[in-house]
């Protein structure tokens, strides 16, 4: 596995999943639009600074985008949703807010 490949795909997957461009992600995070593109094909690692700001305009923990999974099935990820949803299962306000996420994305 290589890192910054890894790490780039994941970036592009999440950017995608909050509907925000390459150009946008750039504007928000306050770089060049190729420097998005370079970091999303593994070409270049963000610096720490820009991989913090990159995880905050993409509603995510940094630590997320460097959680690599390899192929899974689609009953793996129920089972690992299901995992995490029981983790918060008396948190009304995280369910609340989750459900309204997984809204969205239907």
């Amino acid at each position: 596995m290589q890192l910054k490949k890894e790490l780039g795909k994941n970036i592009q997957k999440y950017r995608k999943l909050n509907k925000i461009t390459q150009e946008k992600l750039a504007e928000m995070i306050g770089v060049e639009i190729n420097s998005i593109s370079s970091i999303e094909t593994g070409k270049y690692f963000p610096s720490p600074e820009n991989l913090v700001k990159i995880s905050n305009a993409l509603n995510t923990n940094v630590s997320n985008l460097f959680y690599f999974k390899e192929d899974c099935s689609c009953e793996d990820y129920i089972q690992e949703i299901n995992n995490n949803i029981a983790l918060l299962a008396n948190d009304k306000i995280k369910l609340e807010s989750i459900n309204n996420f997984v809204k969205q994305l239907i």
